[in-house]
């Protein structure tokens, strides 16, 4: 895959936020739901030309789920670039187009933002249980490890939706 137009990847990104508001938003597992917006910034960061592009995706696909929750404008923003960034500066290392591979950086992804979600929330509105937050943030990260190889690829071969 040449390239990928971040423009695309944030209209995707918008119809992977509506599905995940309504058709999805009664799909939970112990409490949480996937994190479609995570993968997308993972295919952003695994699949980019160079990683400036990456992070403005990250950072725009952030913005646009804060733009939709209730929390802090620029919490997600922060968080998503950062694990763009992070991601990013793995991909030498990473075997991208393995759907484990995948799958791993996806459930990592979901989890670190799911604990950084938490950590906001407890110091802007107060308290959350860690017990609740492991297990949101765990069981987030799963079902997003195993839907992220699915929308990954999907991405990368379905051409015409990012180019």
């Amino acid at each position: 895959m040449k390239s990928y137009g971040s423009l695309r990847l944030l209209a995707v990104g918008a119809a992977a936020l509506i599905l995940e508001m309504t058709l999805l938003a009664d799909v939970a597992w112990a409490g949480a739901r996937p994190d479609l917006l995570v993968a997308l910034v993972a295919f952003a960061a695994l699949f980019a030309a160079e990683p400036s592009p990456a992070l403005a995706s990250a950072w725009a696909l952030g913005l646009l789920r804060d733009l939709a929750t209730a929390g802090p404008l620029g919490q997600y923003a922060l968080i998503y670039l950062v694990l763009g960034w992070a991601i990013a500066g793995l991909r030498p290392v990473l075997f991208r187009e393995h759907p484990f591979t995948q799958a791993a950086v996806g459930g990592i992804a979901a989890g670190f933002a799911g604990l950084a979600s938490a950590a906001c929330t407890s110091a802007f509105t107060g308290g959350v249980p860690l017990g609740m937050c492991l297990a949101r943030s765990g069981s987030s990260a799963a079902v997003t490890a195993l839907l992220a190889p699915f929308l990954i690829t999907l991405l990368a071969r379905v051409r015409f939706l990012v180019r």
